[in-house]
């Protein structure tokens, strides 16, 4: 399926979410006031930790990624210097 977007997007939302959450449930709890406010938001918490979570986990997700195509870059790189130095070496 293509994207309409940049892979990266959906990592910022994701952020933007779990920290919004945070600041909602943050507020409400102190506009509540007690422990009856942190009972009655503790959804919204919820939410902002599962989304930081997940946000976490794509990012690490990502950095292999990109670790892995690296190391194949590397090792095509090695690869073609070898070959062209065992053609120079049959000259």
């Amino acid at each position: 399926m293509k994207r309409f977007w940049d892979p990266g997007i959906e990592r910022t939302l994701l952020f933007t979410v779990a920290i919004f959450t945070f600041v909602i449930a943050t507020y409400q709890t102190l506009v509540e006031g007690k422990m009856d406010g942190l009972y009655h938001n503790y959804w919204l918490y919820m939410i902002s930790f599962g989304a930081i979570i997940y946000y976490r986990y794509l990012k690490q997700r990502h950095k292999e990624a990109v670790a892995e195509a690296e190391a194949e870059a590397a090792a095509k790189a090695a690869a073609k210097a070898e070959a062209k130095s065992k053609k120079k070496n049959k000259k």
